[in-house]
């Protein structure tokens, strides 16, 4: 009775009726929605009954969160059918519920820009989490490359405003698993009204520059695309509408700012995370530079009395041999952790559009610190062979090749797995030859 009253939406008294003749009934509905066959708002959702959808939600809040088999929410449901009423009501009861993803690493908002829905839904989901334009589907596409994949004007448009409105522009030139971006992806399509739509916003907005000379992984910009294919007469006008966008945009002519450009796409590739995690990691980072500076600037008296070897000549032997101040090797691993901690301030801040102030401000801070550990640092001289090298140039020598060496330890970092699988099998070798060996000593 209960799941058939689910399905028509004039019997949402039915089902009030129900929930209050039947205390129990509650609990049985939870407990038989860990099972999303059984999930009752899924269930409403599917069949576009708003007034059941609406009660059942305000009961039990947390049904928005349990997934169908393909993995979809009943957010999910509701913005791939358009219904921005449910959508609206839905995502105000759980918000998190709009960052949930499918089987396909699909959220709501994805699946609204993939079908093209109405713009209300999409203003209703970024509304309720900007975040949503920064996220990505298994593919490593936003919702911005799925409406231009599937040559949605409309939809595109408003993601456009909304990632204004919101201060998310960097996701413009943000690349797929392919390399490409929402104008390579235009252009592929031939859809010529989002090439000009993505011209005009990169010519009127100074936060949205459309980079015409990135490239993708086939070593394609998008004019080199419509070059290419010269003999179409739509890939011809879109190579002309890209000509004149770049012609009004000198600086990516040059080919060496083209490559800078692909360096500039990755940085921001670093920058992908919620701007909530960026927040919480900014707030992080930012006291423990403050940490490393006051250690500085507050070293105990001992340190400070570190001065026996000002003006003599040492060798290379006794840095390794620890026969240095304590305070050379403290302000080494200091230097090192506060420049790598500044570093990350700027990264994390960088899709920020007061970002050169930001880097101004970084860039005044290391330049006191560096006059602060000159100051503090005993004056003596390390000989290496006929040359030598002064206490403060070591010192940020090795401050360099410690930042490197932390660095590389984290890039080659992805290939520990295949290390490991690779020492697993010279051991299952080694293993199977020794067996081999007994068998034979055995045998003979």
């Amino acid at each position: 009775m209960f799941e058939e009253a689910l399905r028509k939406d004039d019997h949402v008294d039915e089902v009030k009726l129900l929930l209050s003749k039947i205390p129990k009934l509650s609990d049985d509905v939870i407990r038989a929605s860990s099972s999303s066959e059984n999930n009752p708002l899924l269930t409403a959702c599917e069949y576009g009954n708003h007034q059941v959808a609406k009660e059942i939600a305000s009961r039990w809040p947390k049904l928005a969160m349990i997934k169908n088999q393909l993995g979809q929410t009943a957010v999910h449901i509701v913005a791939e059918r358009g219904d921005v009423e449910m959508v609206q009501f839905l995502g105000e009861q759980n918000p998190e519920s709009c960052l949930v993803e499918d089987n396909l690493s699909m959220i709501p908002l994805h699946r609204a820009a993939m079908k093209g829905q109405s713009v209300d839904v999409i203003r209703a989901l970024v509304s309720i989490c900007p975040e949503s334009l920064e996220k990505l589907t298994s593919n490593q596409d936003t919702a911005l490359h799925l409406a231009v994949k599937n040559s949605h004007l409309e939809a595109f448009q408003v993601l456009v405003n909304v990632s204004k409105i919101h201060n998310k522009e960097h996701v413009f030139n943000w690349k797929n698993e392919d390399g490409n971006t929402v104008l390579h992806l235009a252009t592929f399509n031939k859809s010529i009204e989002i090439v000009k739509a993505l011209a005009l916003e990169s010519s009127n907005s100074s936060s949205i520059m459309i980079r015409v000379n990135t490239l993708n992984k086939q070593g394609q910009t998008a004019l080199e695309v419509c070059k290419a294919n010269s003999e179409d007469s739509v890939f011809k006008e879109i190579g002309l509408i890209l000509q004149e966008a770049s012609a009004r945009s000198p600086v990516q002519q040059s080919p060496q700012i083209a490559v800078g450009t692909t360096n500039i796409v990755s940085w921001n590739n670093l920058t992908r995370w919620p701007i909530e995690t960026r927040n919480v990691l900014l707030m992080i980072v930012g006291t423990i530079a403050a940490v490393f500076f006051t250690v500085t600037c507050n070293l105990p008296a001992p340190f400070l009395k570190e001065y026996y070897l000002a003006g003599k000549t040492l060798h290379v032997k006794d840095v390794a041999s620890g026969g240095l101040p304590t305070i050379f090797y403290l302000m080494v691993f200091n230097s090192a952790g506060f420049m790598t901690t500044m570093a990350a301030i700027v990264v994390l801040g960088w899709p920020l559009h007061f970002r050169t102030i930001l880097l101004f401000l970084v860039t005044c801070v290391c330049i006191v610190y560096v006059i602060i550990v000159d100051e503090l640092m005993p004056k003596f001289v390390v000989r290496l062979g006929k040359s030598s090298i002064s206490s403060i140039a070591l010192m940020w020598s090795l401050v360099l090749a410690l930042i490197f060496f932390g660095i590389s330890v984290l890039r080659l970092r992805k290939f520990t797995p295949s290390l490991c699988r690779f020492i697993q099998w010279l051991w299952a070798k080694r293993t199977i030859y020794q067996s081999n060996t007994g068998h034979q000593d055995l045998n003979a």
